[in-house]
Parts: C-alpha cells; structure tokens; sequence
C-alpha cells in the first residue's frame, strides 16, 4: 500500500497543522483576556458603586453649604441690626448726656465760686 500525497495536500496538511497549532498556544490567552474583562467588569461596577456614594456625599455636602450660607447671612443681617441698634442708641442719648453734663460742669462752677475764698484769685481751679 502506497501513500501519495501530492504537493497541494501536503501545503493543506501542514496549514491544518499550523491553525490547530495556532488554536492551542492561544487557548490559554483567551482565557486569560475572559478573566481579565471579568475584572474589568467588576472593577467598572465597583467603580459605579464609588461614583454614586460620591455623588450623595456631594450632594449632603452642597446641602450643608447652602445651611452654613444661611446661617452667615443671618449672623450678617444680626450684625448690620446691631451696629443700626447702637447708632439709633448713640444719637438718643448724646444730646441727654451733653445736657446732663453741661449741667453738673455748670453746678460744679456754680458751688465752687459760692466758696470762693477772698484770697482766691482763679475761680476755674
């Protein structure tokens, strides 16, 4: 029994050869490339996971920065009140308390040239 192989059969052979020789030292890789989109794949999700726990952070973060602006314009506006509060209070007593003490310099002045002394020359003393 004779074996020919002619020249075409024998290139058909040695490609079959070669592509199953192909498919087995890749076998290892594409299991490789299915573990690594199954880590990318977590990876998204937890990364997912981060960005919505980021995003409500954010969010009670802008809330409390909005009570914190709240609060600051109050203590503003409290402020503003308080300095208008000491001006109105300020200009009320000013003139009693002028009058009130041109009165006692004018009473002291009064008593103490009543006292004078005849040897007492400066009645301001």
């Amino acid at each position: 029994m004779t074996f020919t192989v002619t020249i075409s059969e024998l290139a058909l052979l040695l490609g079959a050869i070669a592509f199953f020789l192909l498919v087995i030292y890749l076998i290892p890789a594409i299991i490789q490339l299915r573990n690594t989109a199954k880590a990318v794949e977590e990876f998204s999700q937890k990364g997912k996971d981060t960005m919505e726990s980021i995003s409500l952070l954010i969010k009670r973060v802008n809330d409390q920065a909005e009570d914190i602006g709240g609060l600051v314009k109050k203590i503003k506006d409290v402020g503003l009140k308080a300095v208008y509060l000491a001006d109105i209070v300020v200009s009320q007593l000013k003139s009693p308390i002028i009058t009130l003490v041109s009165i006692i310099a004018g009473i002291e002045f009064g008593l103490k040239h009543f006292r004078k002394k005849e040897g007492d020359k400066n009645v301001r003393e």
